[in-house]
């Protein structure tokens, strides 16, 4: 009888620290990981609530990335706008100071800061971010502006054209204003190319297009390509000074609502960042929920499991000693 009990009693005692030591690894385990468990299986009903908060932060991570590319785009967009108005500002400038004085209107003056500022102008309508362009709308990959030199040809054509008598005042400032993109110096793939927009939720999308031909690029672009042709009239030129005049007048209005209109993109632009702004604070919000969610669904308590561990490591110690006390005893020693 008594071999019998101290063989249940042994047999108990590694029953119990087979559960002890399976009960340690999962609180060691609990607090290398920080998890309160190593499969999704284990956490019961709480498993398909744990993917799908992860799902949800993959999520806002993604449009977060959208939304701080969107930023970084609109940025450089506006920066390329805002220069691009200073630039004309500063023609306008010019020719202000050069209209008082008549027939000693420096031409050369004007041509020679015009074709610097639209050298810039169309070196910005090209602004691109890791090859892609930014005024290109849906066409990243394409530039949005191929070059002027056939519009600067053309534009010499007209002059000539309108100083010899070929074609009246009206007629050149018609033939400055009905030009076409193509002829302009945009690509065709510019010209078709649809809108872009941020993807900042599932079902909440930002347009921040500016495309290069748009109306205050052209009109601007085009107002300074005819200044760096324009010429005085002089001799036997059948245009006169009040022509001359006219045509100056003309191409500066053409600037300056081609400014006015930048300024308007500008402004939708910044009603883009604006409303982008919001949806990154919301994500961040939503972001900082779900991750506190998750933590208290998923995440292990590590300064319990430590303390747990440490009380199951007592206990085991314990157990160590009291089977080696009862595989000492015999039914021999017991007698005694």
């Amino acid at each position: 009888m008594a071999s019998i009990s101290t063989l249940g009693q042994q047999l108990n005692l590694v029953a119990r620290m087979k559960d002890i030591q399976a009960n340690m690894s999962k609180y060691q385990q609990q607090v290398t990981t920080g998890v309160k468990h190593n499969s999704f299986a284990d956490y019961g009903v709480d498993s398909l609530k744990i993917q799908r908060y992860r799902a949800s932060l993959k999520e806002l991570e993604a449009y977060s990335y959208n939304i701080a590319n969107a930023q970084v785009n609109i940025s450089q967009m506006n920066q390329a706008i805002d220069e691009n108005m200073k630039q004309a500002q500063n023609i306008l400038a010019a020719i202000g100071l050069q209209l008082p004085k008549g027939e000693e209107f420096s031409m050369e003056t004007i041509r020679q800061a015009a074709n610097t500022a639209l050298q810039v102008i169309e070196s910005n309508v090209n602004t691109e971010i890791g090859g892609r362009y930014l005024f290109s709308g849906s066409d990243v990959t394409n530039k949005p502006y191929t070059g002027g030199s056939g519009a600067t040809n053309n534009i010499a054509q007209q002059v000539s054209n309108w100083l010899d008598g070929t074609v009246d005042t009206d007629a050149f400032i018609s033939g400055l204003d009905g030009m076409t993109d193509t002829e302009m110096g945009f690509s065709t793939t510019v010209q078709t190319a649809k809108k872009i927009y941020a993807r900042a939720d599932d079902s909440y999308e930002v347009d921040y297009t500016v495309k290069a031909n748009n109306d205050g690029f052209k009109k601007v672009i085009n107002g300074l390509r005819a200044l760096t042709q324009m010429e005085y009239p002089e001799g036997t030129d059948v245009a006169n000074k009040d022509n001359f005049y006219a045509v100056i007048n003309h191409v500066y209005a053409s600037i300056k609502s081609g400014i006015d209109d930048m300024r308007a993109e500008a402004s939708k632009l910044g009603t883009a960042s604006s409303a982008l702004e919001v949806m990154t604070t919301n994500h961040q919000n939503d972001t900082q929920s779900l991750q506190v969610v998750l933590e208290n669904t998923e995440a292990a308590d590590t300064t319990d499991a430590i303390i747990r561990f440490q009380t199951l490591q007592t206990q085991l110690e314990a157990s160590y000693n009291i089977t080696s006390i009862v595989s000492q005893l015999s039914l021999a020693r017991f007698l005694n």
